[in-house]
C-alpha cells in the first residue's frame, strides 16, 4: 500500500463501475499514507483488510506491489490462487498500451545499476528535442501515474525504468528494451543469482520480431539476456570509439567510465528516433546528473565530498572507486545484508587509492574481512573505524582526509537497518557535509 498501490486503486477506482476492491498491509491504517484513510471513507467499494481478515477469502484479481513474494499470498494469506489473476500495476500499464490500435513506443530499461541514469538521459535527450516524452516506472513514477498524467496517452513515448520486481511476472515487454549489465543483488529476496537473473528476463523475451534490445555487449549477463529476444539486437560496447568520443565531445557532466555506458543507449536512441547528432550532444551537455549518483555535494578545505549512495551493490562501489583513479579516497561504505559478497569489492579497493575506511554495520566489517582475506597485513585494516550514524560518519571522514582527498560515500549494500532508504542516507549525508 506504497506509492505504487495507492496508484493502482486510484486509477482502478477511477475506471471502473460496481467493484470491489480490498486493501492489505503489514501495517496498520494508521501507519500508512494519510491519503488512504480519505480514499477508503469517501469510498464504499473500497475497504482496508488486515491480514487475518483476508485470509481464506477469494478475488478475480490481486494487484501485487513490487518486491511483494508471491508465496506470502499463499503461506501467510492461505489463499487459493487458481481462480484468480495475478497482475501489477506494471503489466496493467503495457496492458492498456498495447490494446491501443496504434500501440506507442515504449522503451524498458533494465540492469543491475545505472538503469536510473540511463533512463533518465533517454528522457532528458528526448524531450530536450521537444518530443512528446514520459517518464516513469521505478524511476518514482508508477506507470499507471503515466497514463493519469498525460493528456496524449496515445502519441507519446513512454520511457520506463523497470525493477526486477516489476519485471518479474511481467508478460509482455517494451518495444524497446534496453540492458545494462546484471550481477549479483536483492540475494536476500532471490533463492540464487540465477533467479535474480530470469526475474529480469520479462525485459526482452515477449517482443516480437518488429521490436528492438539494445544492450551492452562488454556484459556476459546482458549478452545472455538480449538472445531471448526476437526482435533487432543492437550491441554496444566501449570499444566503439566513435560512439565514446561523440559522448565525450558532448561534454557530459557524468564522472567515471562507466557512465559511458549509461550514455551510449541515449545516443543510440536518439538516433533511430530521429534525432540529429546536434541535439543528443545538446542533450547529453544539459543533462543534470541524478541525485545520490556520484554527486559532488561540497568541497571543503580543498577535499571533495561525493554522495553515491544510491551504490546498494558492490559493483556500484567499484565503479565509483574507478571513477577517481588520481584522488587519494576515504569509503564510507557498509549497510544491511543483501547476500552477495565482497571479494570483487575488496580487490578494487586494495588496488586503487583508498587511504582510509568509515564502516557501517553490518557489512562493512565483511567488507574488511574480504580485504583480510587477500592481504592480512593491509594497511586498511588498521586505517578504518565504526560509524554508527551518519553524523559519526562524516566527522571521521573529515578527519581522515587532507586537501586533494576525495570522501566517497558508496556503501555497497543496501541502506534499511540505519535509513528510510537509499534516498535518505544520502540526503543525510549531504545534509551533514554541507553544514561543515
Amino acid at each position: 500500500m506504497a506509492r505504487e498501490g495507492l496508484s493502482t486503486v486510484e486509477f482502478l477506482l477511477k475506471h471502473l463501475d460496481d467493484v470491489k476492491i480490498s486493501v492489505t498491509d503489514t501495517k496498520n491504517l494508521d501507519q500508512l499514507d494519510p491519503n488512504w484513510t480519505s480514499l477508503i471513507a469517501n469510498n464504499d467499494d473500497l475497504s482496508y483488510l488486515k491480514t487475518d481478515q483476508v485470509k481464506g477469502q477469494s478475488f478475480d484479481y490481486i494487484f501485487k506491489s513490487p518486491g511483494f513474494p508471491q508465496r506470502i499470498l499463499e503461506d501467510k494469506y492461505q489463499l487459493n490462487l487458481e481462480q484468480t489473476t495475478i497482475t501489477s500495476n506494471t503489466q496493467l500499464f503495457f496492458d492498456i498500451i498495447k490494446s491501443f490500435a496504434e500501440p506507442p513506443t515504449t522503451i524498458g530499461i533494465t540492469g543491475t545499476k545505472g538503469k536510473t541514469t540511463t533512463t533518465s538521459q533517454i528522457f532528458h535527450i528526448l524531450k530536450q528535442a521537444q518530443l512528446p516524452v514520459v517518464l516513469g516506472g521505478n524511476i518514482g513514477v508508477p506507470p499507471l501515474k503515466m497514463l493519469e498524467n498525460n493528456s496524449d496517452i496515445h502519441h507519446s513515448i513512454y520511457v520506463i525504468e523497470l525493477s526486477c520486481h516489476q519485471l518479474a511476472e511481467l508478460t509482455v515487454s517494451p518495444k524497446i528494451a534496453i540492458i545494462q549489465d546484471v550481477s549479483p543483488d536483492h540475494l536476500d529476496y532471490y533463492p540464487d543469482f540465477e533467479t535474480y537473473f530470469k526475474a529480469k528476463t520479462a525485459i526482452c523475451k515477449f517482443q516480437s520480431e518488429e521490436d528492438t534490445v539494445i544492450y551492452n555487449a562488454d556484459s556476459k549477463t546482458a549478452t545472455k539476456m538480449a538472445e531471448l529476444s526476437k526482435g533487432k539486437k543492437i550491441p554496444f560496447s566501449l570499444n566503439d570509439k566513435d560512439l565514446t568520443k561523440f559522448i565525450k565531445g558532448s561534454h557530459s557532466p557524468l564522472v567515471g567510465s562507466h557512465n559511458l555506458y549509461n550514455t551510449i543507449p541515449a545516443v543510440i536512441v536518439g538516433r533511430n528516433l530521429g534525432l540529429t547528432d546536434e541535439q543528443i550532444s545538446k542533450g547529453i551537455e544539459t543533462f543534470v546528473p541524478v541525485s545520490h549518483r556520484i554527486e559532488l555535494v561540497k568541497t571543503v578545505s580543498g577535499v571533495k565530498f561525493y554522495n553515491d549512495s544510491a551504490a546498494s551493490a558492490p559493483e556500484a562501489t567499484v565503479a565509483a572507486i574507478k571513477a577517481f583513479e588520481k584522488n587519494p579516497l576515504i569509503l564510507i561504505v557498509g549497510g544491511s545484508e543483501k547476500g552477495v559478497d565482497f571479494n570483487h569489492l575488496a580487490e578494487v579497493i586494495i588496488d586503487h587509492n583508498v587511504k582510509y575506511l568509515v564502516l557501517f554495520p553490518t557489512t562493512g566489517e565483511k567488507v574488511v574481512n574480504s580485504i583480510r582475506k587477500i592481504d592480512n597485513k593491509h594497511p586498511l585494516l588498521e586505517n578504518k573505524k565504526l560509524a554508527n550514524n551518519m553524523s559519526e560518519a562524516v566527522k571521521i571522514s573529515k578527519e581522515s582526509a587532507i586537501d586533494g582527498d576525495v570522501v566517497l560515500l558508496s556503501p555497497a549494500s543496501a541502506s534499511f537497518n540505519m535509513f528510510k532508504n537509499y534516498e535518505d542516507r544520502g540526503n543525510q549525508f549531504k545534509r551533514l557535509v554541507n553544514n561543515l
